[in-house]
C-alpha cells in the first residue's frame, strides 16, 4: 500500500499524518508551529522530532512527502514568501531541508490549494466542475478547482483572496490591512469580537466549540456576526470566480450550522438574485451556487498535501 506523508503548516499548529490513496490516515499527530520570531531552527526541531518517527513507521510503503504551506509560496514552491502568521519561515527553503533530511520526493502546496485539493478528491468537492474551498482558521483565504486542476494566479493559490476588505473602519490585520475578511474572520478577529461581548479573553476554539454545541448565546452571536462575514466575503469572490459549489473549512467551519446558515443567509441577500438569474437565463453556460460545510474536518490539509504525489505516482 503507497503512502504520503502530510504536513500541513499552519499559523498555529502543524499537523502530520499518513495518507493513503484512498484519504485514509493510519497515524498522525500534531505540534505548536510556533514561528511569530525570526529564528526557524526551533520549528524545524519540533517538526523532525514527529516526523522522524513518522518516517521510520512508514518508510516501507511511504512515496513522498506533501506540504501544505501557511503563506504564499514562491514560484518553484519551495518556500512560503509571504507568511502574516509565521514570519520565522519567510523565505527559508522548507522543502529544501526535508529532502536533504529524508531522501525522498517532496511537493510544496500553499495551504489555501491543499485544503481545495483535499476536499475536491476526498471530500464534497468530487465531479464539481469549478469548486471552491475557503479555509477557515488563524487567517482565512480561498481557493478555485476548474475541471480538477487549482487555478494558480500566483503565490501557489488562487490570489490572496483573505485580504479584500470587508470593513474599512475595523482593525489592521496582521498584513497591516485594515478590515480585511482574514482579519475579521481569522481567529484574532473571533478573539477580539470574544473580549468586546465577554469582557474578558476567551480562546476562540472556545467560542467556536460553544457556539457549535448550542451551550452559550454569546457565543452564537459571535459566530452568527463571523458567518455573516463569510457570506460577505463568497459574494464578493463569487461574482470574480463563478463556482458552483463552496466548502467551508478549517477550525472556524467546526462551528457547523449557525456559521453555514449566517453565511447562507448574507450571501442570499447580496448576490442570490443575480445567480439564480444567471442560472435561469444563460443556457447552463452558469449555475447558482452551492454553500456547504467540507468534510475532511480538521485532516483536509494533511489529505490536500497528499494529493500531488499519488497523482505523480499514476501518471
Amino acid at each position: 500500500m503507497r503512502t504520503v506523508l502530510g504536513i500541513d503548516i499552519g499559523g498555529t499548529a502543524t499537523k502530520l499524518a499518513v495518507v493513503q490513496p484512498d484519504g485514509t490516515i493510519t497515524h498522525r499527530d500534531k505540534i505548536p508551529t510556533e514561528a511569530r520570531g525570526t529564528d526557524p531552527e526551533p520549528f524545524f526541531t519540533r517538526l523532525f522530532a514527529v516526523t522522524d518517527g513518522l518516517v521510520e513507521q512508514s518508510r516501507d510503503s511511504l512515496i513522498g512527502i506533501g506540504i501544505s504551506s501557511h503563506g504564499e509560496v514562491d514560484r518553484e514552491r519551495r518556500r512560503p514568501i509571504i507568511a502574516g502568521n509565521t514570519p520565522a519561515l519567510r523565505n527559508v527553503d522548507v522543502r529544501g531541508r526535508i529532502e536533504a533530511r529524508y531522501r525522498l520526493p517532496v511537493v510544496m502546496n500553499n495551504d489555501l490549494t491543499a485544503h481545495a485539493l483535499g476536499e475536491y478528491y476526498f471530500g464534497c468537492g468530487s465531479g464539481i466542475e469549478r469548486f471552491m474551498c475557503l479555509a477557515m482558521g488563524t487567517g482565512l483565504g480561498a481557493a478555485m478547482i476548474v475541471a480538477g486542476k487549482p487555478l494558480i494566479i500566483d503565490g501557489g493559490n488562487s490570489g490572496n483572496t483573505g485580504l479584500i476588505i470587508l470593513d474599512p473602519a475595523a482593525p489592521r490585520d496582521s498584513n497591516g490591512i485594515c478590515g480585511s475578511a482574514e482579519g475579521l474572520i481569522g481567529v484574532p478577529g473571533i478573539e477580539r469580537l470574544a473580549r468586546e461581548r465577554y469582557g474578558h479573553p476567551v480562546p476562540a476554539h472556545d467560542v467556536i466549540s460553544a457556539a457549535r454545541d448550542g451551550l452559550d448565546a454569546t457565543a452564537a452571536a459571535i459566530m452568527t456576526q463571523v458567518g455573516t462575514w463569510v457570506g460577505q466575503t463568497l459574494a464578493s469572490l463569487s461574482v470574480i470566480f463563478y463556482p458552483h459549489r463552496i466548502a467551508l473549512t478549517g477550525g472556524t467551519a467546526s462551528a457547523g450550522v449557525v456559521l453555514l446558515d449566517a453565511c447562507r443567509l448574507e450571501f442570499d441577500r447580496l448576490v442570490g438574485d443575480f445567480f439564480r438569474d444567471l442560472a435561469a437565463n444563460t443556457g447552463g453556460n452558469f449555475r447558482d451556487v452551492e454553500i456547504v460545510l467540507g468534510e475532511g474536518g480538521a485532516d483536509t490539509g494533511v489529505l490536500g498535501a497528499a494529493v500531488e504525489l499519488f497523482q505523480l505516482q499514476v501518471m
